[in-house]
């Protein structure tokens, strides 16, 4: 498997941002879910179900600040 090493900046740049995106999708996905278990009646497995998307949603977001700070400026 190819390492970071054998790409070119520019390549490794639109991996990032590739990824980036795909965590933003997943995330809004998550927090879509979220908002639509807070639109029905509250049961207490609906508020399970809440807690364990609001659960998911933290690494996800965690990768995003993480890959975030390789991404060069743009200028």
């Amino acid at each position: 498997m190819p390492t970071k090493a054998d790409m070119s900046e520019g390549d490794f740049q639109k991996l990032l941002k590739i990824a980036l995106m795909d965590l933003r999708i997943r995330r809004t996905l998550l927090e879509n879910e979220i908002t639509d278990q807070r639109n029905d009646l509250r049961t207490l497995e609906q508020d399970e179900a809440i807690e364990r998307l609001e659960q998911q949603i933290l690494p996800v977001q965690a990768d995003y600040d993480h890959y975030r700070t390789f991404l060069k400026a743009e200028k």
